[in-house]
């Protein structure tokens, strides 16, 4: 039974020229390593930045209903005069 072995391999365009990671010289394979390592940082701090964006509309949601829950509960409130 042969083995199916997954070549690692990428492209610089959508549709352009597939290159075979293992075809690279080590010092090309040092630059993909890079390229990948930051491509791979720049998607963390763009989930990590929408994270912090979701979270910070939900506390700003949260902070907005309580306003206005105490300013608009002040004019519903009665007072009982003795």
């Amino acid at each position: 039974m042969a083995e199916e072995k997954n070549e690692l391999t990428f492209t610089f365009d959508e549709d352009g020229k597939e290159y075979k990671v293992e075809d690279l010289s080590d010092e090309n394979k040092i630059l993909y390593n890079k390229v990948t390592l930051v491509n791979k940082q720049r998607q963390d701090v763009i989930a990590n930045a929408n994270f912090e964006v979701e979270k910070l509309e939900i506390l700003g949601r949260h902070y907005s209903n309580a306003l206005k829950e105490a300013v608009e509960g002040e004019d519903t409130k009665v007072e009982v005069v003795e």
